[in-house]
């Protein structure tokens, strides 16, 4: 690990690498500190927040100026101070893929190669790479929460499709999860998402898919949850499925579609509010 805990320093940005074995490479988590005193021995709450697919977290600092909103959030009094977690996660949907063996998925690259570039070689043991790896060196360099209450975790489209599967999977383990333009998908074999990942059945797909494992959550279990989407994104058909089967299941969130396509002129200007959502119920410092 690079970051010593003697480094640590309030209102600054941290790169966490170490050889996973789960992905079998080295892997690096931004690691965003809020601005304050970080030597008060207060384990601080924790957002594990994941970015989209085929991008990094260095779209979320660079392109959604997440580091800047929670600062300027912290400082003005509007958020507690609270630490977000980055970890990269390629074209993983940070889950352990199903992996099919035996199958040529060339036609499948071939049939979108710009969308699908690389994607073979950037997936894997991503679920436990997430539960076993990110969270405990995190939990171990930032000295941050590891109880429900001081845990949230989110994302944005192929990482908004990972927050709810953990989530949901979990519940136990989050107190919020935010569920922002998911990629999610209506399964095979027309929509099931890449095959690798996913399998080729309607089986194999609800293994992964929000709206099925919402069906096995129970209301009393879940966490705040927050489910959005542009009204101008492809995957709105399919996020209003995920509203769907959340409020046929009676699960409580919240429900919003706004102005705004699939990109960041529709989550930029959001990261406020998505942030200021995380933060709900963890209290200001004395």
């Amino acid at each position: 690990m690079t970051v010593p805990k003697n480094t640590l320093r309030p209102g600054a940005t941290h790169a966490l690498t170490f050889e996973s074995r789960a992905t079998e490479r080295r892997m690096t988590v931004h690691v965003i500190t809020p601005p304050g005193d970080c030597e008060t021995g207060i384990a601080r709450p924790v957002l594990y927040f994941l970015h989209p697919w085929g991008l990094s977290p260095r779209y979320l600092i660079d392109k959604l100026r997440m580091v800047e909103h929670l600062w300027q959030g912290v400082e003005r009094g509007a958020l507690p101070p609270f630490v977000i977690a980055l970890p990269e996660g390629g074209k993983s949907f940070y889950v352990n893929a199903l992996d099919p063996s035996g199958h040529d998925w060339s036609p499948v690259v071939c049939s979108q190669p710009a969308f699908f570039a690389h994607a073979l070689e950037q997936y894997g043991r991503y679920g436990d790479y997430l539960w076993d790896e990110v969270m405990p060196a995190v939990e171990e360099r930032f000295g941050v929460r590891s109880d429900r209450a001081g845990r949230a975790i989110g994302g944005i489209s192929m990482g908004g499709a990972a927050a709810a599967y953990h989530a949901f999977r979990a519940p136990e383990a989050f107190c919020a999860a935010g569920i922002h333009s998911p990629a999610v998908f209506q399964g095979p074999p027309g929509q099931g998402g890449p095959p690798w990942i996913f399998g080729l059945t309607q089986e194999t797909f609800a293994q992964y898919n929000p709206a099925d494992l919402a069906r096995g959550l129970a209301p009393e279990d879940q966490p705040r949850l927050w489910l959005d989407c542009g009204d101008r994104d492809n995957l709105l058909h399919n996020v209003e499925h995920l509203h769907q089967a959340l409020a046929e299941q009676g699960l409580a969130h919240e429900y919003s579609i706004r102005p705004g396509g699939h990109d960041k002129t529709y989550w930029t200007p959001r990261m406020p509010d998505y942030l200021e959502f995380y933060a709900r119920g963890w209290q200001p410092d004395p």
